[in-house]
């Protein structure tokens, strides 16, 4: 037997009541339909629930033991409806989230941000080279991220969020590290640390176009390979590197870092999936209003 669950707000209301006028307004509709849909109910379990008369509505003996029946029912898909609305809404859900260790700042704040607003949404994250988010987004792994001077990729959407100002990283005890201040216009005889380039490809990209905008193009390292391909490089005294203040988190120990002048700047960017699930869809809400 399949009981329209609507048929059994209208028994309860009706219950409730023992009017038809009240519960009618009290569900919003008509009092004929009401009629209707009790009329329906009682056809669908074969059994009067209502006594009616011209004066006065009461419970039947079927009636009085069906009530708690459906109040139990109505309460089970009153429930169920709101939480459907709240996953849709994206107040529940799961977040499948990467951020590169660049945007690291700016993922725990809008993470921050997320569980106050979206308590019940579990987030599932990940942090990892840009490139390997880009990666995961296309292959469905993740939905959304926050990516470092990304290389685009086919089935990634990306959305500018904002740029940070670059510095410029050092050995703690190389010639440049007591400067003030350095232009990057300065530095074209120095060699450029680089990451692997399997996996942040767009970040070398993006360092070798500003050297290029700065009047010189950039030494690099013959071969860049590893996890720590840039911290090595930098440390060791061989290179220097440009990074940010937010990005050299983990890599400051025996680094220095010198301010650019006139400044040179990093894009964040939103990495997304073309279709989002309601959880994803507010993170990237949050996302674009904080680079506002």
């Amino acid at each position: 037997m399949n009981v329209d669950p609507r048929l059994l707000h209208s028994f309860v209301a009706v219950a409730d009541t023992l009017h038809f006028g009240r519960a009618a307004a009290r569900l919003h509709i008509t009092q004929p339909t009401l009629s209707q849909q009790i009329h329906r109910l009682e056809g669908q379990l074969g059994v009067t629930l209502l006594e009616r008369t011209s004066r006065s509505v009461a419970l039947s003996a079927a009636g009085s033991e069906v009530l708690p029946h459906a109040r139990a029912a109505v309460a089970a898909t009153d429930a169920l409806e709101a939480l459907a609305r709240e996953h849709a809404g994206g107040a529940r859900g799961e977040l499948r989230l990467g951020f590169s260790p660049g945007t690291h700042y700016l993922a725990q704040r809008l993470l921050a941000r997320l569980a106050e607003a979206r308590p019940d949404v579990r987030v599932v994250a990940r942090e990892d080279n840009t490139g390997v988010l880009v990666r995961l987004i296309a292959g469905g792994e993740l939905e959304v991220a926050l990516g470092y001077c990304p290389q685009a990729g086919d089935g990634v959407v990306e959305e500018h969020l904002l740029d940070e100002r670059a510095v410029l990283g050092v050995r703690d005890d190389h010639a440049l590290a007591g400067r003030r201040a350095v232009s990057l216009a300065e530095l074209g005889d120095y060699t450029f640390a680089l990451v692997d380039e399997t996996d942040g490809a767009g970040y070398n990209a993006a360092v070798r176009e500003r050297c290029r905008a700065a009047g010189f193009e950039p030494h690099t390292p013959a071969r860049s390979q590893g996890p720590l391909a840039w911290e090595t490089a930098v440390r060791s005294g061989t290179c220097v590197g440009l990074t940010t203040r937010s990005a050299a988190a983990a890599t400051a120990r025996g680094v220095r870092l010198v301010r650019i002048d006139p400044p040179v700047t990093f894009p964040i960017v939103l990495l997304r999936a073309p279709v989002l699930g309601p959880a994803a869809a507010a993170f990237s809400s949050f996302a674009r209003d904080f680079g506002r």
